[in-house]
């Protein structure tokens, strides 16, 4: 994004503007695209995502820049040589990327997956993938979780909207007003205000997604600098001494607040959107003021350091290519974490950011297209871009078990043990066995079918109807699941009184251990678990359906879902299951429930089990799975049937 002074290119016209070229700004966005690198390590650095908005204010600063610049040395702005150098600069490493995300698609991707990179591939070559993301409700904080090789490029787009539409304004504007440079400062404040408007009224809660990924709410950085760059400040070098001592006073205090709100800013917390973006995209303005107007104090020497400049210059591909490499190198694949792991991945995305960098970014953002003609060129590699990912994504389908992960669907019984879809209607169980009818969601199908694999005798026996990718908020309200999608079977508790009048269980264990991830339409704005209108409403509905099945079913054990673990153990994604813990605890004692804690078991002290025997517990991190699960549900058996002949004895 920052413009270095290089020689004239006669492919574009006219000899391209200079600006004053400062190191610190290089250092600055390098030390934005290490925020972003730690942030997306399972949220290492809290704030790190901050990092895409000194981004933002860096693009608006440089950008109008160089359009005032050349206005004022040409009285008019070239705008299809302007549009020629963005396409140059951003254009190549995106399509070579592609075809590495075409060889995910097809070695590494689930079925149900492709059909999303498919789209996520169309969105991001038409700079589009904010607005797809929002169409779709899929939420940036559930990146995690289910992540799309393509997810990073929401920024992307909005980069590109602003580079298509601001050069016109610009052009406009100082056409109107006779190059009059203040005028274009009024319009970008103006327009920035208006964007921070937005911002305030489109928050809907827990529902961040529109206004996070919006370009209409995200433009304040951009424009705040814009408006920087069209106060004069870019062609400014002497400021008096008394000036420059009070702005690297600004400077370092407004450094010390990004870095207090980068360790420690929560993306979904409601101040961010109630004034915490603007007051970090204003620190940001002042850091970056600093740089340039006091090149030689304490603030732009720290960002002049060697590595910081050398990351800035390499930021786009590193940007680019380190979340589609963090997709591939997880824990799992390579067999390590922490520290190792995080140093595999940066270790991969610089070689292969300085790879693009130095063989095919630089090449031709400054020399062009080194063979055939341009108009030929771009379009036919463009379309074999994206006609590879096509190729690589075709019959992409929901998985074999819709709502399932695969790694549940595909699940085969131990040796000599039944096949899923053999469990014994009541008739056929003998008179004084335990029956235990699981109910619920996904993460209910996947326990029950190791609670039923692993009994032993004595234990209940498991009677199962869960049902997969389902809300019983469903029937309510318009709801979402973690993927921004619809769920795809509905109301989980529509049968739930057929059921147990169908099958006679002794007790019925109701199992929703996904459902703190789904978002629901109420008060005519989505919310999630921790909002108060999704926690009375879930509460409210979750305790009506324990009332309904109590004329049916001696005992009802609502089980307290645990921590995930692995890819969607973050702290966003904790704060949201203690929410629903407090929902589920105030819907069993409402609804004369008892709850099962398996919370308490599975991740005693808030430290999550993720093996048992050597065998992972939660295979995908989420749903039970694979040979480490039998001992959670051993100790389930033993908890209901605890419980049930309590019950009984009482």
């Amino acid at each position: 994004m920052h413009e270095r002074s290089r020689p004239a290119l006669s492919a574009l016209g006219p000899a391209r503007v200079k600006i004053r070229h400062v190191p610190g700004l290089d250092g600055l966005r390098g030390l934005a695209v290490l925020g972003v690198l730690l942030f997306h390590a399972n949220g290492l650095l809290r704030g790190g995502y901050l990092g895409v908005d000194l981004f933002f204010v860096l693009s608006g600063f440089l950008i109008t820049s160089l359009l005032v610049e050349e206005h004022r040395s040409t009285g008019r702005i070239e705008l299809r040589t302007f549009w020629i150098r963005r396409a140059r600069r951003l254009m190549p490493a995106l399509l070579a990327l592609m075809p590495a995300v075409a060889l995910h698609a097809f070695f590494l991707a689930t079925p149900s997956e492709l059909t999303r990179i498919r789209g996520d591939a169309i969105a991001t070559l038409a700079y589009v993938a904010n607005w797809r993301a929002i169409v779709a409700q899929q939420s940036y904080w559930e990146m995690f979780a289910a992540p799309s090789p393509l997810e990073h490029t929401w920024s992307l787009a909005i980069e590109e909207q602003f580079y298509v539409v601001w050069p016109l304004v610009v052009a406009a504007v100082l056409a109107l007003f006779r190059g009059r440079v203040r005028a274009l400062m009024v319009v970008c404040l103006t327009l920035g205000l208006a964007s921070a408007v937005a911002m305030g009224l489109l928050y809907e809660g827990g529902n961040t997604t529109r206004v996070y990924l919006g370009t209409d709410t995200r433009g304040t950085a951009i424009l705040l600098g814009a408006a920087l760059a069209a106060s004069g400040l870019a062609r400014e070098e002497a400021s008096p001494s008394r000036a420059k001592m009070a702005l690297n006073a600004f400077g370092i205090l407004s450094a010390v607040g990004l870095a207090v709100a980068w360790a420690r800013l929560d993306g979904q917390s409601s101040f961010l959107y109630r004034g915490g973006f603007w007051a970090t995209e204003l620190a940001a303005l002042v850091v970056v003021a600093c740089t340039v107007r006091a090149p030689l104090g304490p603030v732009a020497r720290v960002l002049s350091v060697r590595p910081l400049r050398w990351l800035g210059e390499v930021s786009y591909g590193v940007y680019l290519w380190h979340w589609p490499l963090y997709v591939v190198l997880t824990e799992e694949r390579l067999n390590v974490g922490g520290l190792a792991l995080l140093s595999v991945r940066l270790v991969a995305t610089f070689a292969v950011a300085l790879v693009s960098y130095r063989f095919l970014e630089r090449p031709i953002r400054e020399r062009g297209i080194p063979w055939g003609r341009p108009r030929l060129v771009v379009p036919s590699v463009c379309a074999l871009s994206l006609g590879v990912v096509l190729l690589a994504t075709r019959g992409g389908a929901a998985p074999p078990i819709a709502g399932i992960a695969p790694s549940i669907a595909s699940m085969a019984p131990p040796k000599g043990m039944p096949p899923i879809d053999a469990f014994l209607p009541a008739s056929a169980l003998p008179s004084n066995a335990v029956r235990a009818l699981v109910l619920g969601d996904s993460v209910a199908i996947s326990l029950g079918i190791h609670m039923y694999w692993s009994r032993r005798g004595g234990d209940p026996y498991i009677l199962q109807r869960a049902v997969g990718d389902c809300s019983i908020l469903e029937d309510i309200a318009p709801v979402r699941s973690f993927g921004g999608e619809p769920h795809g079977h509905g109301n989980c508790a529509e049968s739930w009184v057929n059921d147990v009048k169908e099958l006679h269980p002794d007790v019925a264990v109701v199992m929703l251990g996904g459902a703190f991830l789904a978002t629901a339409k109420l008060e005519d704005r989505w919310q999630s678990v921790c909002d108060p209108g999704w926690h009375d409403a879930y509460a409210r509905r979750l305790t009506e359906l324990l009332e309904a099945l109590a004329p049916h079913v001696a005992q009802r054990l609502l089980v307290l879902t645990p921590y995930p673990v692995g890819k969607w153990d973050t702290p966003a994604i904790r704060e949201k299951v203690d929410c629903y813990t407090g929902v589920l605890r105030e819907a069993a004692r409402k609804g004369g429930a008892q709850t099962i804690d398996l919370m308490a078991h599975v991740c005693p002290g808030g430290v999550c089990t993720l093996t048992s025997d050597d065998q992972p517990v939660r295979l995908d991190g989420l749903h039970f799975g694979g040979a480490g699960s039998t001992e959670a549900a051993r100790w389930m058996l033993a908890e209901v049937r605890r419980l049930t002949e309590a019950g009984r004895a009482h």
